[in-house]
């Protein structure tokens, strides 16, 4: 495999385990918040879905890199 689709391929492999983990983060504090109010659980969620955003825009930019590469 050539080094400018491996590179991208590796990267997008990273944000997308990253990916993985902030949404089973997510789902533990859900969990563990149930006599939670709505606006201390969206106070605690704000952060990991930031950051969801921008390592899914991060995975879709490395993927559209491996295309236009291969």
């Amino acid at each position: 495999m050539e080094l400018n689709v491996l590179i991208p391929l590796i990267f997008a492999g990273v944000f997308l385990t990253i990916d993985i983990a902030m949404f089973i983060r997510m789902i533990y504090l859900i969990k563990k918040s149930k006599n939670d109010t709505v606006e201390n659980l969206g106070n605690k969620l704000n952060p990991y879905l930031y950051a969801t955003g921008i390592i899914s825009v991060l995975m879709a930019v490395c993927m559209i890199i491996i295309t236009v590469t291969k």
